[in-house]
């Protein structure tokens, strides 16, 4: 016989076990199509890359800091790097910036935007679909400002104008030419809507020291050099710069990396690599069960086995038939699991819009995902039906026909012990499964659970970044905020307005604080802080009350009023038992350098409740000192304001009509209420916990359904011994515990192993799990609890119905 043969051999023996058929494609279906799902999201992540022409070459170059946290590069590293290196065609650097475009009769509009050399389109192959791209002469400082759009803002802000080119548009208060339109799917590299030269950038920023690394910079590798290549060349480059600037890259090295590899790292990567070990768990469950049901059938075809070998069949031509067998039902499976695997990838896709992924990361299924497909499903059918083959091709006539009068032969045997290592891997894998979903669910309970600390009703929030290039200096943008802020204090339907740099749980600036009377350590060893900047309404806005002390006014910030407030956390931290209004502290940079800001000498005049701001990993909050916004004016701010009613919608018209009235150039973006915010910033832990949960739960399902099927296909082969047993005057308790004494085993052996590998889950997920979850004993002990009773209930209905067997009917 043929292969082609077989395979309809196979085809009429499947369809003729139409229930048999349709658990085990039903099954492989679960286990295939997440992880279907899953590989075409990790494909669209971490693997697919860059939508460019050989998006290998593409190589990011950045620097890492002594404390292992990745930068990015300074304009004067460019520049060095540019005139030493070798081994790229060229170099591009970049700088993103929210860009507010105005023009008059409409209002001002917020897109994202990037400061670039004129060489980036070059390098990624990549030109305007309507005019030119930038040259060398556009960027000089003295060059007419010259800017290229995406297609989207075409679109939509200029309504497809075909005459656009040549249009003056004003850019973050500077007048720019539009010179060119790029491509539909074109926004590199920060999700770009507007491309501006490099050299256009406000002068405090082309000045900008060389251990200020804010610059995106890539490469695209010279043809026939290897990145080891590079790597070796920016090591020799390294060392030469250390020797020239000791003082600003001590302990800085260079990474020369995959563009993809630096976009797609750190926690993000650690997310997805677990939800594909999570997957590939969930289809090894399937294949234990599937295992299992193959090796109960197997007793029904042991007969044709043993005849088939008996006349001569070898036994690889008998392996080889139920392999092909096994694999025509792991192929059905996953044709059912690709429509599984497309609604995954859509509700994946629909919680993932808005959150700041990069525009090519497009979760499609590309032919890199078919033949991952095709390759799981040939796999998977090997996997499960290797096993059933190897035990049904070893057994002969004589034990046919031993154990066809109801003995148990060898083969027997060899099943039984083959069902329970199957069983006890069931249980070890879900058990680990559990615990992630466990860990996941637990954090994401406890991030909700965190008291935000403020009522967050009807707090309306936007933001504001206020350019360098019409306000460089700190005077003028606060000036601005109490301009604000005075006219929306006197429209009625505002019930009160503050402004920040960071609202809660979003973040916040490290410093470093040194308090005044108290032994000083060294400065890379004094406690770190946060430090948000607030406006004087900061704290009615709200609905705060001081439990000491004052708050702002519009006067502290100002020279000879330094004043800060502390949180009730950071006052249990450094101040224990004291009283700190009235004392002194000293804020430094987080990270110190000879070109460090100066130190920020401070007297606390308040003390707030506690609202975390960062560290949300962390068991306890942060320890913060709010500063008057007036002492450290930042260019980007939130602005909270509080309605007591009224539609969002109307309250962001009105205050945008309002600031519009003040300063037309400035847009106010995002608007979202607080809660909104919130959740907003919680989306990893809902959705991958929710991913997490769906596959612990499928795996726990196929558990529960392995150990009933393995116990009930126990109980029909003891039927006889139970009967005799029975007749003999054995009672129900002693025919159960017989029943289950064989689950009760597998599961004794099963719990440890997958405890122990539900603490090193634990540990994976650790830099992702939210207030030190890893080791969390009471979610063991509920997934062990969980694990324990699904167990005994599948076991229970069929040992149940052992106890019900009539003894003569069984003997007769």
């Amino acid at each position: 016989m043929g292969i082609w043969q077989d395979i309809r051999f196979a085809a009429r023996l499947i369809a003729k076990e139409p229930w048999f058929t349709s658990v085990v494609v039903l099954v492989l279906a679960f286990g295939l199509g997440v992880n279907t799902a899953v590989f075409t999201i990790v494909n669209a992540t971490l693997l697919r890359g860059l939508p460019f022409d050989q998006p290998e070459k593409i190589i990011s170059l950045s620097a890492i800091d002594s404390r292992g946290r990745p930068q990015s590069s300074s304009l004067l590293d460019y520049e060095d790097w540019q005139r030493m290196q070798r081994s790229f065609e060229g170099i591009s650097a970049s700088l993103g910036a929210p860009m507010n475009v105005s023009e008059p009769g409409r209002p001002a509009e917020q897109f994202s935007g990037t400061y670039q050399t004129s060489n980036t389109f070059t390098l990624i192959r990549q030109r305007p679909v309507m005019g030119r791209d930038f040259t060398p002469e556009d960027d000089r400082v003295e060059a007419q400002p010259v800017a290229i759009i995406g297609n989207g803002m075409w679109k939509t802000h200029f309504a497809g104008d075909a005459n656009i080119l040549g249009h003056v548009i004003r850019v973050n208060a500077r007048d720019y030419t539009i010179i060119g339109v790029m491509a539909p799917d074109m926004k590199f590299p920060f999700n770009n809507d507007l491309w501006l030269p490099y050299h256009k950038l406000p002068p405090e920023s082309l000045a900008a020291r060389r251990n200020v690394r804010n610059n995106e910079t890539f490469g695209r590798l010279a043809p026939g050099v290897s990145l080891a290549q590079a790597r070796a060349e920016f090591a020799n480059i390294q060392a030469l710069l250390l020797k020239d600037n000791p003082d600003t890259n001590k302990d800085i090295r260079y990474a020369v990396i995959p563009f993809n590899d630096r976009v797609a790292s750190g926690p993000i990567r650690t997310i997805f690599l677990s939800l594909m070990g999570a997957v590939a768990f969930v289809l090894l469950i399937a294949c234990a069960n599937v295992a299992n049901l193959l090796l109960a059938r197997s007793s029904k075809r042991t007969r044709e086995i043993a005849v088939r070998l008996s006349l001569g069949a070898s036994r690889w031509r008998i392996v080889r038939q139920l392999l092909i067998e096994s694999v025509t039902l792991s192929i059905a499976g996953g044709a059912i699991g690709l429509v599984l695997a497309v609604a995954l990838i859509r509700w994946f896709d629909t919680q993932t819009v808005g959150v700041g992924k990069p525009y090519y990361m497009v979760f499609t299924m590309d032919p890199i995902v078919f033949v991952f497909l095709g390759a799981i499903c040939i796999g998977t059918g090997v996997l499960f039906g290797l096993a059933p083959a190897l035990h049904i091709t070893k057994t002969d006539l004589n034990d046919v026909l031993k154990e066809s009068g109801g003995r148990s032969g060898t083969g027997g045997r060899r099943a039984r012990r083959w069902t329970s290592t199957l069983v006890v891997i069931e249980v070890a894998l879900t058990l680990v499964l559990l615990a992630g979903a466990g860990f996941m669910m637990r954090s994401f309970m406890t991030l909700y659970a965190m008291d935000v600390g403020v009522d967050t009703s009807r707090l309306l929030t936007m933001t504001i970044t206020m350019p360098l290039t019409k306000y460089p200096r700190q005077d003028a943008r606060a000036a601005l905020v109490r301009q604000v802020e005075d006219r929306l204090r006197g429209v009625s339907a505002l019930q009160s307005v503050a402004m920040t740099t960071n609202v809660p749980i979003q973040g916040g600036y490290s410093r470093r604080i040194a308090i005044q009377g108290k032994p000083d350590a060294l400065p890379e060893n004094r406690p770190e802080v946060t430090m948000v900047a607030v406006t004087s309404g900061y704290f009615d806005t709200l609905g705060l009350k001081l439990g000491r002390g004052r708050l702002f006014t519009d006067l502290d910030g100002t020279v000879g009023h330094e004043t800060a407030i502390v949180n009730q956390r950071l006052v249990a931290m450094y101040f224990p038992g004291e009283d700190p209004i009235g004392r002194p502290i000293t804020l430094y940079d987080a990270v110190p350098s000879a070109q460090a800001s100066p130190a920020k000498t401070v007297t606390i005049v308040g003390i707030s409740p506690t609202i975390r701001q960062r560290n949300i990993q962390e068991p306890l909050p942060d320890p913060v000192v709010y500063l008057p916004y007036q002492s450290d004016a930042q260019r980007f701010l939130v602005m909270m304001v509080r309605a007591p009613g009224g539609e969002p919608g109307r309250i962001t018209a009105i205050v945008r009509e309002e600031m519009r009235a003040i300063e037309p150039d400035l847009p106010l973006n995002q608007p979202q209420s607080l809660d909104e915010r919130l959740a907003q910033s919680r989306w990893p832990f809902r959705v991958f916990g929710a991913m997490f949960a769906l596959f612990a739960i499928i795996a726990l399902v196929l558990a529960a359904v392995g150990l009933y099927a393995v116990t009930a296909y126990s109980v029909s082969q003891r039927a006889g011994e139970i009967g005799v047993r029975m007749a003999l005057g054995a009672q129900s308790m002693q025919i159960l515990w017989l029943v289950l004494k064989r689950s009760a085993v597998q599961l004794a052996i099963g719990l440890p192993v997958g405890i122990a590998g539900a603490i090193g889950v634990g540990q994976l997920l650790q830099s992702i799990l939210v207030a030190g979850q890893s080791r969390d004993v009471i979610t063991l002990l509920a997934i062990a609890g969980v694990m324990i009773a699904v167990s005994v209930v599948a076991c229970l209905m069929p040992a149940r119905r052992a106890t019900q067997l009539d003894p003569v009917s069984v003997l007769r």
